[in-house]
C-alpha cells in the first residue's frame, strides 16, 4: 500500500517538474521573440541611396516659317554724315597798290603851326635841320637803320663827354649782383626824340631792361640823315651789365 503512495507521489512530482520546465521553455522562448522584435525595431535602419536620374527637357520646336510673299526686315543703316568740300583759298595779289589818303591839308597846316619857340624853318636854331618851325615834319614811318643812313648820337649829358653816357646799373641789382645784357629796339625820331622802347631778349632781367628805358627815354640824339635830310630810324642796340 505503501509502494503505491510512493509510486504516485513519485510519478506527480516528475509531472509538476516537466511542467515547470516546459513553462520556462516557453518564457525564455517568448522573451527572446520579444527581445528580438524590441532590438529590430529600436536599431536604425540603413536604406541604400536611391539614383535619380533626370532627363534634360526636349528642345523647343522650331519658329514657324515665314508666309510667302513676306520679306525678311533688314535693320536700318544710319547714313554717314558728308563733309562738305572747301575750296582751298587762293591768295589773289592786288595789281595796283591802295592810295593811302594823305593828310588833308588843314591837318598839315595846324602841324606846321604847331612849333618850338625860337624854330626857324630850313635852319637848326631851335628846330632841325631841313625840319618845319622846330617841328619833325613829314618824317614817314621810321625805318630800320642801314646802308646810306647816318648813325644818331646821343648827345648831352647823354654823350660820351657827358655825366651819363651810358644807363647805370641801378642799386638793388648792383646789391644783387644781377648782370646780364639787354637788347632793345627804339625809334630815333628826326627831331632826336627817343620813343617806342621795346626788349628784344624776353630773358634779361626786368630791372635792367627798366633802366635802359628810362635812360634813351631821358636823352636826345642828332637825327639820322638820308640824302640830306633827317629820318626817323629803328635801331637795335645791346646794352651790357657787368659786374662791379
Amino acid at each position: 500500500m505503501f509502494d503505491n503512495i510512493t509510486a504516485v507521489s513519485t510519478r506527480r512530482r516528475g509531472r509538476g517538474t516537466s511542467m515547470a520546465v516546459s513553462i520556462f521553455l516557453h518564457a525564455l522562448i517568448v522573451g527572446l521573440a520579444v527581445a528580438f522584435t524590441y532590438i529590430r525595431a529600436v536599431m536604425p535602419r540603413s536604406e541604400e541611396p536611391v539614383a535619380v536620374t533626370f532627363r534634360p527637357p526636349p528642345p523647343p520646336p522650331p519658329p514657324p516659317p515665314p508666309p510667302a510673299g513676306h520679306k525678311p526686315k533688314t535693320p536700318r543703316q544710319t547714313p554717314k554724315p558728308t563733309v562738305p568740300k572747301v575750296p582751298p583759298r587762293t591768295i589773289i595779289q592786288p595789281k595796283e597798290v591802295p592810295k593811302v589818303d594823305e593828310k588833308p591839308p588843314e591837318a598839315a597846316e595846324e602841324e606846321e603851326d604847331e612849333g618850338v619857340e625860337g624854330g626857324v624853318e630850313g635852319g637848326v636854331v631851335g628846330g632841325v635841320v631841313g625840319g618845319a618851325l622846330g617841328g619833325r615834319g613829314d618824317e614817314g614811318p621810321p625805318q630800320l637803320l642801314g646802308s646810306g643812313m647816318s648813325r644818331p648820337v646821343p648827345t648831352g649829358d647823354c654823350g660820351p663827354s657827358g655825366s651819363r653816357p651810358k644807363p647805370p646799373t641801378p642799386e638793388q641789382a648792383r646789391q644783387m649782383g644781377v648782370t646780364g645784357t639787354v637788347l632793345v629796339e627804339y625809334v630815333v625820331h628826326s627831331d632826336g626824340h627817343i620813343d617806342s622802347v621795346n626788349l628784344k631778349n624776353v630773358s634779361a632781367p626786368q630791372i635792367l631792361f627798366q633802366a635802359v628805358k628810362q635812360w634813351l627815354e631821358s636823352c636826345t640824339y642828332t637825327p639820322s640823315m638820308m640824302g640830306g635830310k633827317p629820318v626817323a630810324v629803328k635801331i637795335i642796340q645791346p646794352f651790357i651789365f657787368r659786374q662791379q
